[in-house]
């Protein structure tokens, strides 16, 4: 019986100690969960405050080549209209250029003959 009365008491203790780990675990586990979106955010934070700069700066140039890339499409698109005006326009020119020589020459041969 002796043993029997101490096997509650021992029950007891190993309860409490175990009672005792059990609010210790869960203030710890609460005391994370509480500071994890706070550590969280301080990393999204300091994440944001060390990219944020840079990403702006690679965004400035890249807007800067795309302004310089519509004036230079601009510059080809001006110059794939004048190609086209020039080949519906010269080819004409160059013709009756051409018949005007030839009669030229023509007149010519026939003036020493």
């Amino acid at each position: 019986r002796a043993h029997h009365r101490r096997a509650p008491s021992m029950a007891r203790g190993n309860s409490s100690l175990q009672r005792r780990e059990a609010v210790t675990s869960t203030n710890e586990f609460l005391r994370e969960i509480a500071n994890e979106p706070s550590l969280g955010l301080y990393y999204l934070q300091e994440h944001v405050s060390t990219s944020v700069p840079a990403l702006m700066e690679v965004k400035a140039r890249f807007k800067e080549c795309t302004k310089a890339a519509h004036a230079e499409i601009h510059s080809l698109n001006n110059c794939v209209y004048s190609v086209k005006h020039f080949c519906g326009v010269v080819p004409g020119h160059l013709d009756r250029a051409s018949e005007r020589l030839e009669r030229a020459i023509a007149r010519l041969q026939d003036s020493q003959d």
